[in-house]
């Protein structure tokens, strides 16, 4: 169990819908503050189930937070048996040099494929064949 919370790391509040709160994909949420959530005790339970896999793993180094890196890396879906993961919309050449294309190498070698979304455009990448 991980000992990490979010602080003010707020960029899943950016990607992710909550229908709960009526906040749609790709816009922050209304109660993102610069301290951090601003209803952190009543949020939503879909805030609540979210964890980034740098809050989940304390194995990910310190400049893979979210708000440090440009990404957040995620299950992709229920089963676990793929990522995906969220680019800052302002840094989208995030994964093309380290810390970011470390990550995704790293994640290749245990999950296939890795999504990767980044505001409107989507790809999904495989591993290569051996």
């Amino acid at each position: 169990m991980t000992t990490r919370i979010c602080g003010d790391c707020t960029v899943c509040c950016l990607h992710f819908a909550v229908p709960e709160i009526a906040k749609p994909t790709g816009q922050w949420c209304e109660h993102c503050t610069e301290a951090g959530c601003g209803i952190h005790a009543t949020r939503p339970q879909p805030c609540r189930n979210f964890e980034c896999f740098w809050l989940m793993d304390e194995s990910f180094p310190e400049d893979l937070r979210p708000d440090r890196s440009g990404v957040v890396a995620s299950f992709n879906g229920e089963d676990h048996d793929s990522v995906v993961l969220h680019l800052d919309p302002m840094r989208p050449d995030v994964l093309a040099e380290p810390p970011g294309s470390e990550m995704l190498q790293a994640l290749l070698t245990a999950f296939d494929p890795v999504f990767i979304v980044c505001g409107e455009e989507r790809m999904m990448v495989r591993r290569k064949a051996e």
